[in-house]
């Protein structure tokens, strides 16, 4: 049987690894879709409460854009051979990744402080613990509702003359059941990621890559920018939404 050379080699890598990769994003795509359906549906209910995400996920979203161009430059310091440089910005990829889910952690801790369970959470609790208008909001029926002294009315009303009434105040809050879900399957996707770019680091660091063959680089921040552009479509989802 014929030996098969180092360069025959990394070619059939190239036509390999790259097309898996985008299969596996396909197929996290089809999974986030699939919850965000399921958040639009869910608030087409008759009441919703809109959780405002705290402070902590846009300084994560902050970060994981740094991210997302220090590896850029990582990689393109391998491409011109600027191998010291790679070192130190593929390190700096590492640092802004976990930074990322330690202010992710910080945000969950946040929404735990102000009612927003990710399990047996109800309404209530929020409205409770929340200030109106900055940690939570109500739609009814897709209308935002406005708030003055607990009671809640329709915007058209501006005299306030008539409350809504019959508003399910201890029905379960399905909307932080959806942020933690949406938020920890990025999380579990983004730790996949950090172990890729640990090994890419650690081959940084070796002088693995060179300027001819740094594919598993490539095929590493495929899935970075991609967990990226996931975590900022989210982001702007459980906010505008």
């Amino acid at each position: 049987m014929a030996r098969i050379s180092k360069s025959e080699r990394e070619e059939i890598n190239k036509k390999v690894y790259k097309p898996l990769m985008w299969i596996a994003i396909a197929s996290i795509i089809m999974l986030f879709a699939g919850f965000s359906s399921g958040y639009i549906v869910s608030k087409a209910d008759n009441i919703w409460i809109k959780i405002i995400l705290p402070d902590e996920f846009m300084i994560s979203s902050v970060i994981i854009v740094l991210s997302s161009i220090t590896f850029y430059l990582g990689q393109r310091c391998v491409a011109k051979n600027k191998l010291a440089a790679a070192k130190g910005l593929i390190g700096l990829t590492l640092v802004l990744g976990v930074l990322f889910i330690i202010y992710q952690k910080k945000g969950f801790d946040q929404l735990n402080e102000k009612g927003s369970f990710f399990s047996n959470g109800k309404v209530s609790t929020v409205i409770e613990k929340g200030e109106y208008g900055k940690d939570y909001v109500l739609v009814k029926n897709d209308i935002e509702l406005t708030e003055r002294g607990g009671l809640f009315y329709d915007p058209i009303d501006a005299g306030y003359l008539k409350p809504i009434e019959n508003l399910d105040f201890e029905k379960v809050n399905r909307t932080a059941s959806y942020i933690f879900a949406l938020t920890g399957i990025h999380i579990v996707h983004l730790i996949g990621g950090l172990l890729s770019l640990l090994f890419v680091f650690i081959k940084t660091l070796r002088g693995k890559y060179t300027p001819e063959n740094y594919l598993g680089m490539q095929v590493s921040s495929i899935y970075w920018h991609f967990l990226d552009f996931l975590w900022l479509y989210l982001f702007a989802f459980l906010t505008f939404f």
